[in-house]
């Protein structure tokens, strides 16, 4: 199996494209480290995963922007902190402008030169999704949201819902590559329904899966790259082959 094989990227973007750990960091330690003095970045991340879950599980019908505020909240609960009054709206603005990878904006205008289709398919909501779209410069043929899915990921039916979709473009499902930086969303459940991975592993090099909920099990990717990069200069190599 070769890169060239495919003519369909579809990406989460929240982790793979937009570097929502340092965003979330950026919010939460000044409100955090007032109070609390001796925790670290990645107990900070681990204990909005841990709270983002509860949240899923207690009200599954949140949208994303909804969402952030109930995490935040059980965050600063469970290090004691009283939260404002305007941190929630505060909470989803900040999420809007979360920071891109550094790589993200070139790797993706790359290859938009290659492939049929740049797919967004993400958890976030419409209005965020399109304003993280455009601060990436707006490459995607179109953005799926957890709102048009009716499910969020790692729901088999998300993945179902936007082979689907594809395929009434005249796509293949074995000619889409599913882009992903999350083995609990993405990499586990793309596999179990047939779709061809690549893993763009963000984490490389620090313990822990961080501010994404740990997977069940570990599923090995058909690509390994440790940035979007990364995966662009293996792209590059097999044309070159």
């Amino acid at each position: 199996m070769r890169l060239t094989d495919f003519d369909v990227l579809t990406f989460d973007m929240i982790g793979t494209l937009i570097d929502f750990e340092r965003g979330l960091l950026d919010f939460m330690r000044p409100r955090l480290l007032r109070v609390k003095h001796d925790i670290d970045d990645t107990d900070i991340l681990e204990t909005y995963a841990r709270s983002q879950g509860e949240v899923r599980a207690r009200a599954p019908m949140l949208n994303f922007s909804g969402r952030l505020p109930q995490i935040w909240e059980g965050v600063a609960a469970h290090y004691g902190v009283a939260v404002d009054p305007a941190d929630a709206a505060a909470i989803v603005r900040s999420a809007r402008q979360w920071p891109a990878f550094p790589d993200s904006a070139a790797a993706l205008a790359e290859l938009k030169r290659h492939f049929r289709f740049l797919v967004v398919v993400t958890n976030g909501d419409r209005v965020s999704a399109r304003v993280m779209a455009n601060n990436l410069g707006s490459p995607f043929s179109e953005i799926i949201t957890e709102e048009d899915m009716g499910v969020a990921k790692p729901d088999p039916r998300a993945f179902e819902y936007f082979i689907a979709h594809l395929e009434r473009l005249g796509v293949k499902k074995e000619r889409i590559l599913h882009v992903a930086q999350s083995q609990y969303h993405d990499i586990g459940t793309a596999r179990d329904v047939g779709l061809a991975t690549a893993w763009i592993y963000r984490r490389h090099g620090q313990p822990g899966y961080g501010g994404t909920q740990a997977p069940p099990r570990f599923t090995a990717p058909d690509f390994l790259a440790v940035s979007l990069e990364d995966l662009v200069r293996q792209y590059q190599l097999d044309l070159g082959a």
